[in-house]
């Protein structure tokens, strides 16, 4: 696996100097140099927003748009700039004044996620009973219906009237049976068709989980991927939802998504077919895909390609995304012992065009979470939170809600001609 060199400064000042730890600059110098997906690339940042409170955010690539909840519970929608990917200002459209805060993003584990439908992308999130303390048996599925212009049509309540949070969605578009997933108060896991109150059923085979996690749908299939324990050891099961049958993908070693989550989705660059991509013990992915290996015919699930993180890193966030017919991943790096500094680091899917490389510019000691790719008219750009550790304090994490420093947004190095 190629990897970009960087070539920045590492140093910790103030409060955290003499702080114990391996700067992830210094880990991707280390590893041989490789050509980028650009000639003359560099690992950058700029700042996108400077509101503290834009966390969370996810992006509708068909509206050009994004979302999140503020400090006080409002949804929100703002509209990018597709040939730039700025955010333009002041187009923030309030959707609903009573969703869900940050802090009680700690119930859920997550905030608002787009769902798309043959209307659009819309919004599905987590509401809590009015009047009563938010928590997980007060909490309920919300959906949002918006207009073209992205202002809300339409606010509701999804049944059944029972304790259920923290929604994610299906994500092909047009989908004129789009799907959600989520949880009651013990954490067990259900998936529903949206527009169906009565389509509710468990997911077949997972068991309750500590916290909320997400259950992802496969792109491009009526499936969904989890990961459960199979004789010590995690592996990767797949639930096909028109038959129900439950099939298990990996058996090979390691610990898939301890604290990620399986993808699954349609790869171009292999004739349409599905690609697994897992996280193996938070030190590398792991991507499968049907292959007839002994030529008869028969196609099984088969280990293709792996990415091995730089030693003394933890994988987060992983995620894939396909561009001019080829699969992707973002995901962020940070440093295992002590959990910053971290960058994010973009890599590609097919061996046969091997690269991984760093896209931010981690010159300066900073936590960066949740990245988040979008694509415009020159290329993809990668969204992610920003946090300056040494403004926590006592027990705060490096990424508390004093550290946040923002929206920042790193241009990936892929152009429209890659």
């Amino acid at each position: 696996m190629k990897i970009l060199k960087a070539d920045f400064p590492c140093f910790f000042s103030g409060p955290l100097k003499g702080l114990a730890g391996i700067c992830l600059a210094a880990l991707a110098a280390a590893v041989p140099a490789a050509t980028v997906p650009a000639a003359g690339f560099a690992p950058n940042e700029v700042q996108a927003n400077a509101r503290v409170d834009l966390l969370d955010t996810e992006f509708s690539q068909s509206r050009n748009m994004f979302t999140w909840c503020d400090y006080q519970g409002h949804l929100w929608v703002g509209k990018l700039d597709p040939a730039t990917g700025n955010i333009v200002t002041p187009t923030y459209k309030l959707i609903d004044a009573d969703a869900i805060t940050p802090a009680e993003m700690g119930i859920t584990t997550n905030g608002p996620e787009w769902v798309a439908t043959a209307t659009g992308d819309h919004l599905v999130y987590t509401k809590f009973v009015a009047g009563q303390t938010p928590s997980a048996k007060t909490a309920r599925l919300a959906y949002a219906q918006l207009n073209a212009d992205g202002s809300v049509n339409t606010v509701s309540v999804l049944g059944p009237d029972l304790p259920r949070n923290a929604p994610y969605a299906s994500d092909d578009e047009g989908d004129a049976n789009p799907r959600i997933s989520y949880v009651d108060q013990f954490n067990r896991h259900y998936w529903r068709y949206l527009n169906d109150d009565t389509s509710e059923k468990q997911v077949k085979g997972m068991k309750a989980t500590p916290k909320p996690v997400s259950v992802r749908f496969v792109r491009g299939a009526n499936a969904l991927v989890y990961a459960q324990n199979v004789n010590g050891v995690k592996q990767v099961f797949m639930l096909k939802m028109d038959s129900g049958k439950l099939m298990q993908i990996t058996t090979d070693d390691g610990d898939k998504d301890l604290r990620t989550v399986p993808w699954m989705w349609s790869a171009p660059e292999f004739n349409g077919k599905q690609v697994l991509m897992t996280t193996v013990n938070e030190t590398e992915l792991r991507f499968y895909r049907p292959m007839d290996k002994d030529g008869d015919g028969v196609a099984t699930w088969t280990l293709f390609n792996t990415i091995t993180m730089p030693a003394g890193t933890t994988v987060a966030s992983p995620e894939p995304f396909v561009y001019n017919g080829k699969s992707y991943v973002s995901m962020a790096l940070t440093e295992t012992a002590n959990g910053f500094p971290s960058s994010i680091w973009l890599g590609v899917v097919n061996p046969k065009n091997a690269a991984f490389w760093k896209v931010s510019d981690d010159s300066t000691l900073r936590v960066r979470m949740d990245p988040e790719v979008y694509i415009t008219d020159n290329g993809p750009v990668v969204f992610y939170n920003r946090f300056d550790p040494s403004r926590a304090t006592g027990d705060q994490p490096p990424w508390c809600g004093d550290c946040s420093e923002g929206l920042f947004r790193a241009t990936s190095g892929i152009l429209p001609g890659n």
